[in-house]
């Protein structure tokens, strides 16, 4: 069950450019709670609810009426208008490397804050000639930010602009020998499943951390090993530092509950990472990357 809940967070924020309520630290109820990945994507997509009381019948309470801007350098992008329960959308294309605020005003007279830097792209790219199953491989010549990346199969033929949707499937199994690979969600070594890997075994996602000394003279060739499907989405997700410490911390508190046997859960003093003054929730954002592969796997 859990590792079904790690899927349908990441699921969220790649596909519909918010994320759903993680757990946090929350000492009291009716606190509003902010979800907004601030995506390379023309639109944007920010959740606003409020929180309940853990004995409560609701998962959440929506807020109706709210007044939502969005601030580039202190200069108003937009304002953002509701177009669902819960959700409000603008249309606007992120600028790599601003600096972006966004302010909430709800119809209760609460003032919320966050800020954040939309990340550069990293500089990666295929190695498809040295491709041997299980393995596709990337040299990588930036590393100005943090990147998740994660692997998507489809029953679907894939174009340059096709992109995941929800009935794709992500790979729980993948590994890496990237030399800047965060060990923290490691469960032990891909060959276990793959009797041809080589690489320790990541759940879902592998974190490569930030180096700014990595640049062309001195790149990083590393392969990504799964068991590869015909259609394939390899995925690069460079985040902002408030989403890679808001990812981090909620992967970390669910690995300390993927056994419910552990005692060790009780003493799990974790708190998922929020960066919103006068709620909780997180302003973050990332930048997409997806390399797509048709391949015949026998």
């Amino acid at each position: 069950m859990y590792k079904n809940v790690i899927l349908i967070a990441f699921v969220s924020c790649v596909f519909v450019s918010c994320v759903t309520d993680m757990p946090v630290d929350i000492s009291d109820n009716n606190l509003p709670v902010v979800n907004y990945i601030m995506k390379n994507d023309s639109i944007q997509t920010l959740n606003l609810t409020r929180s309940v009381k853990v004995n409560d019948y609701y998962i959440f309470h929506e807020i109706k009426d709210a007044f939502i801007s969005l601030y580039k350098e202190n200069t108003l992008i937009g304002n953002f208008t509701k177009d669902g329960y819960s959700n409000w959308t603008l249309k606007y294309q992120p600028e790599a490397g601003s600096f972006y605020m966004l302010k909430i005003v709800t119809s209760e007279g609460e003032e919320l804050t966050a800020t954040t830097t939309m990340p550069e792209l990293l500089a990666i790219s295929q190695q498809s000639d040295i491709d041997t199953y299980p393995s596709k491989n990337f040299i990588q010549t930036s590393a100005g930010s943090p990147c998740w990346t994660f692997i998507i199969t489809s029953d679907r033929m894939l174009f340059e602009k096709s992109r995941p949707n929800d009935n794709d499937n992500f790979k729980e199994e993948i590994g890496t020998n990237h030399p800047l690979a965060d060990q923290f969600n490691v469960q032990g070594n891909l060959l276990s499943f793959l009797p041809t890997a080589d690489t320790p075994d990541f759940l879902f996602y592998i974190r490569i951390k930030k180096d700014s000394t990595l640049n062309k003279t001195n790149a990083v060739s590393f392969k990504l090993q799964t068991n590869y499907s015909i259609h394939t989405f390899v995925c690069f997700s460079t985040c902002s530092a408030e989403y890679d410490n808001y990812l981090k911390t909620s992967f970390q508190k669910i690995l300390m509950r993927l056994d419910p046997s552990d005692p060790l859960i009780w003493f799990d003093e974790t708190k998922v990472y929020s960066n919103v003054s006068n709620g909780v929730g997180i302003f973050g954002a990332c930048s997409n990357q997806f390399f797509n592969y048709n391949d015949n796997v026998n």
